[in-house]
């Protein structure tokens, strides 16, 4: 069975949690493919944030997959 990593909640900017940075490096080591987050804010509420880390897991390789789509989070 696969490993699973949990990011409390705390600072906004992705990379100053730990639990993303083990998942960070995960992908950067081959170890993982991607992370499953259930909406876009988890990544981080601020828009510049979510792009850069999507944009960082693009760059090696891996994938963000979102489980409620940002368009059906920004209708409730």
């Amino acid at each position: 069975m696969g490993q699973s990593y949990t990011d409390h909640q705390g600072p906004t900017d992705p990379v100053a949690r730990p639990g993303w940075c083990l998942v960070r490096q995960q992908i950067r080591a081959g170890y993982a493919d991607g992370v499953v987050v259930v909406t876009h804010s988890v990544i981080s509420p601020h828009v510049g944030e979510y792009r850069r880390e999507v944009d960082w897991f693009g760059q090696h390789c891996g994938f963000v997959g979102v489980v409620i789509p940002e368009i059906q989070a920004a209708r409730k």
